[in-house]
């Protein structure tokens, strides 16, 4: 039977609480660095690096299949994006993960257009497997990654696997198969960026390196790089600056301006 969904706001003290946790945890990458490894696509590379760097955390992006168990060990979290599949990159990804579980690290799953080839697809399935702590995809990707067709995709999906799962788009949704929240931020102009979502599955990894609660520290994410990108798109003229304005904007990001627009709704399931 299907589902539909509906938004609700969410207490006024909710959002504040949230922007409050938000600026904590920006304040804790930037005092811990942690270092974030992250397999990632040709075009995300250079925007992914800049934006942990941005917060205060260290990127890696080696993907040496003879060193990357070590860089792995010493991570603070694993952030997995299957855009660009070569070779090389395929032949790293899973002794990563398997790595990563070893020393009990935190990994996020970016499908990357799993919904364009069912090889991809397949192969995203079997890393499912490896249970990611967080599924980052569009709506597009996570329904190819649960093979169903529907609104409740995340919900199900999130209950499939275990891992929360962060839909994002025009609003960004997560969920770990029971609550969901919505993060009604963000602005338009984020779409014509390269890399965008991309770098946000690192930044959720960055978050899971000092907020091992999965859920709130996606949330916690997700609701940075939005606010940074409304901020961001005030000062900017097009695509071009916007990328340069929500570095600049991350890196100054502070509870005041998360606490002044901050819009988080609640999703619920009810009778189709």
């Amino acid at each position: 039977m299907s589902a539909t969904f509906k938004v609700f706001d969410i207490e006024s003290q909710s959002n504040i609480d949230y922007a409050r946790s938000c600026a904590a945890m920006l304040a804790m990458i930037a005092k811990q660095k942690p270092r974030i490894q992250c397999i990632t696509n040709t075009v995300a590379m250079d925007f992914t690096s800049d934006m942990l760097l941005a917060v205060g955390a260290r990127p890696s992006l080696t993907m040496g299949v003879d060193e990357i168990r070590e860089f792995v060990a010493s991570c603070d979290s694993l952030s997995i994006n299957i855009g660009t599949l070569d070779s090389a990159r395929k032949a790293a990804i899973r002794p990563a993960i398997e790595t990563a579980l070893d020393y009990q690290r935190p990994w996020v799953l970016d499908p990357v257009s799993v919904h364009a080839s069912d090889t991809r697809c397949d192969y995203a399935r079997e890393l499912l497997e490896l249970k990611p702590t967080v599924i980052r995809g569009n709506s597009a990707e996570i329904k190819a990654l649960l093979g169903q067709n529907t609104p409740e995709a995340a919900w199900l999906l999130a209950q499939q696997t275990g891992a929360v799962v962060a839909q994002t788009g025009e609003a960004d949704i997560v969920t770990d198969g029971s609550k969901a929240l919505m993060i009604a931020n963000g602005h338009l102009m984020q779409t014509r960026v390269s890399a965008m979502g991309c770098a946000a599955t690192a930044f959720v990894a960055t978050f899971l390196s000092v907020n091992r609660r999965a859920f709130d520290a996606t949330v916690q994410a997700l609701l940075a790089i939005s606010v940074a990108a409304e901020i961001a798109a005030q000062r900017a003229n097009g695509p071009g600056s916007l990328h340069m304005h929500i570095l600049d904007t991350l890196f100054s990001l502070d509870q005041e301006q998360l606490e002044a627009r901050c819009h988080l709704l609640k999703c619920e399931e009810v009778a189709a």
